[in-house]
């Protein structure tokens, strides 16, 4: 059986773009943890979503493929209106990241990747009013190449 080396999977490689995102969006930024949201503020998990894989295959065997990821992000929040601007501008601004970086051409470093995209804005998921958080989730997809 192969190791898998674990720095070099498709999620490792998203998780490692979207930091330099976050850099630029945020100056609290925290590293990217994979299914795992921390009570903290400013603190990020990239979730993936079980989904059909292949969209397309043709007659060689080559075969167009896509994975759905959550990106979910803890961020603060309570009845004041700037505070929770900031949480939707926050996600205004990284869905403009994305598409703006898809159409440079300027992806993640996966094999085979042809585009990623936000499959929808950043919504509210769930409010914690004891630790005065809310969390919030966009999907992400990839659509890559494999043969």
């Amino acid at each position: 059986m192969a190791i898998i080396d674990v720095n070099n999977t498709r999620i490792a490689k998203l998780g490692e773009y979207l930091e330099t995102i976050l850099e630029e969006l945020n100056s609290k930024y925290k590293k990217i943890n994979a299914d795992f949201l921390g009570i903290e503020v400013n603190n990020y998990s990239l979730d993936k979503i079980p989904t059909i894989s292949t969209i397309e295959e043709d007659i060689t065997g080559s075969r167009i493929c896509r994975d759905v990821y959550s990106f979910r992000a803890r961020n603060p929040y309570s009845s004041d209106r700037l505070i929770n601007l900031k949480n939707i501008g926050f996600f205004e601004e990284f869905e403009s990241i994305i598409k703006s970086n898809n159409d440079e051409g300027v992806l993640p470093e996966i094999d085979g990747i042809e585009s990623i995209a936000c499959l929808n804005s950043g919504t509210l998921n769930y409010v914690d009013e004891s630790l005065k958080t809310a969390v919030f989730d966009i999907q992400l997809q990839i659509t890559y190449e494999e043969e």
